[in-house]
């Protein structure tokens, strides 16, 4: 496949479409106990600085072995796609070993269905887009436990019900993934109104 830049811009001034911002979210824990420097709804609050000490991304208790962050939608909705920012100022080697749940309750802990598994480091800007279409009121951001008890920070995690989001994906850095083979097979599909409703400026898609 190709390498390629894809820049796709919802032109139709719809902010709900992200359903996940300013919705009510909870974590295990916070830092310090300093919420409004490191709590739940900084990781959902519509803007993604990625500046962990400008206040606007969580962060969990340093070497907490249970680590996890939820948002609830309040209604059921069928999720197509997540983005995760993470911080940037330090510490990248933490953004790893994840999972992204979709779930009916607000326990962390209950049945779920399996967004995306994220197995080593992740890039700082993480596009997902679920296999399959994942109906659920609550999404949780689960980090798996190891020896070196890293906290879960999110600088911002937007849910789209959509497969496009506004923003560029620069893959030139990144391997191939499903996830990437997904979003260029969606582009193939759409029709030219599509792409004009939408001002979907692809490049490399052959």
């Amino acid at each position: 496949m190709p390498l390629m830049n894809l820049t796709a811009f919802n032109t139709n001034g719809n902010d709900s479409l992200n359903i996940a911002v300013n919705k009510n979210a909870t974590q295990v824990s916070t830092r310090n106990n300093n919420v409004l420097r490191f709590g739940p709804r900084n990781a959902n609050n519509g803007k993604r600085n990625q500046d962990a000490n400008k206040g606007d991304c969580t962060h969990t208790a340093d070497r907490d072995p249970v680590k996890w962050w939820t948002v609830d939608f309040g209604n059921m909705y069928t999720i197509e796609s997540v983005h995760i920012f993470a911080r940037t100022d330090c510490c990248h080697e933490r953004h790893s070993d994840f999972e992204i749940r979709i779930q009916n309750t607000s326990d962390w802990n209950s049945e779920f269905s399996l967004c995306y598994e994220q197995i080593g480091q992740a890039p700082t800007e993480l596009y997902v887009n679920c296999t399959d279409h994942l109906p659920g009121k609550y999404l949780t951001v689960y980090k798996k436990d190891d020896h070196h008890h890293y906290p879960l920070t999110l600088c911002e995690v937007e849910v789209y019900e959509n497969g496009v989001t506004g923003k560029t994906v620069n893959t030139n850095n990144l391997k191939p993934t499903t996830e990437i083979t997904t979003i260029t097979n969606r582009i193939r599909q759409m029709t030219t109104n599509t792409r004009n409703n939408f001002d979907i400026q692809p490049t490399g898609i052959t």
